[in-house]
């Protein structure tokens, strides 16, 4: 019967199909699909807004937007200096790590004890953060324990960006007067600043692909070893009144190896709160090369090194925006 009344329905509709030109069987779905499609573009349209909001409102702050130093007040108390150089509010979330440079690992303790105050620093001005650690660690063991040309540093993570934004201050049990951190603070900052500056009319000179590549020919030498695996110059600045004078930034992948451009002897193997990691070398005939940003060094002071040698790996140290080898090379007029 159900078979019946089913052919018979298709029957009528087949009629009435023929005779009044209107079809009865045809899918409405695509209709229904068409709705579909522009309910969910609308949704695609919100998301990507609501990105891009989010990315406005809460994106991170660049390596040249905060300066960080820390004193040390006694009995397990510091105060971090940070000058906060950007239109954002920093925000830093109460949780500090307590690192150790050489092993990259986190210092033996209870951070969940730490007290922190002070979190907040509004757009471009300074604040004072303060840490205590007096409660989660042992203080004289860690101060006793640091073997030599090793250091602490604390992890401090930026709460208004979405995934989590780190920055490093190094810090030590020696006690110091606020005034003469801060004055080391600013003569980072107006050596940044005109890093900065350098940088900027370096860039504007610089004009086409060609004209980077000769400059760059006129600073490292032709008979001199490329620094590092990568070609890709990110800011170049020659000095026109030194031969064989300036500097450029050569963006990479970090733990890329860092090669020696020339034979020479190692003066000095620092770490700069601007250049991080940094080697430099005498080549003789008085020229000298700096290499810094570098994740880490393979030389010591003293060492004589041969072109070619890996002396470190290439990284994001110092107040490098991202991963790339910091090349300096100075001539003597």
């Amino acid at each position: 019967m159900e078979s019946y009344s089913r052919k018979n329905q298709k029957n009528i509709q087949t009629i009435i199909e023929r005779n009044l030109g209107v079809n009865l069987t045809a899918d409405r779905r695509p209709a229904f699909a068409g709705v579909r499609l522009a309910v969910m573009s609308c949704c695609m349209l919100c998301i990507v807004m609501l990105s891009a909001f989010g990315y406005m409102k809460f994106s991170s702050l660049n390596g040249d937007d905060l300066a960080l130093a820390s004193v040390y007040r006694g009995n397990g108390r510091f105060e971090i200096i940070i000058r906060n150089l950007s239109d954002r509010e920093l925000k830093l979330q109460d949780s500090v790590k307590v690192m150790q440079w050489s092993t990259g690992e986190e210092v033996e303790g209870d951070n969940e004890k730490i007290r922190t105050a002070h979190l907040t620093v509004p757009p471009r001005s300074q604040g004072v953060v303060t840490v205590d650690l007096s409660e989660g660690y042992d203080l004289e063991k860690m101060e006793k324990s640091l073997p030599e040309g090793d250091w602490y540093y604390f992890v401090l993570t930026n709460n208004h960006f979405a995934f989590g934004q780190d920055w490093m201050c190094t810090f030590d049990f020696e006690i110091q007067q606020m005034e003469d951190v801060k004055n080391q603070m600013e003569e980072h900052l107006r050596a940044r600043e005109q890093a900065a500056e350098q940088r900027e009319s370096a860039s504007k000179q610089q004009g086409t692909d060609a004209e980077q590549s000769s400059a760059v020919q006129g600073l490292i030498r032709s008979d001199w070893t490329w620094p590092t695996i990568s070609r890709e110059v990110s800011n170049l600045e020659i000095q026109d009144d030194k031969a064989f004078s300036g500097c450029i930034n050569i963006a990479g992948a970090i733990g890329d190896e860092v090669y020696a451009v020339a034979d020479g002897v190692v003066l000095e193997v620092a770490f700069d709160s601007v250049y991080g990691n940094v080697i430099e070398v005498d080549l003789g005939d008085g020229i000298t090369v700096k290499y810094g940003h570098l994740k880490d060094t393979k030389v010591s002071q003293g060492d004589e090194i041969r072109q070619g040698q890996v002396v470190g790996t290439l990284g994001k140290t110092g107040t490098a925006t991202g991963p790339c080898l910091y090349l300096e090379v100075m001539a003597e007029e």
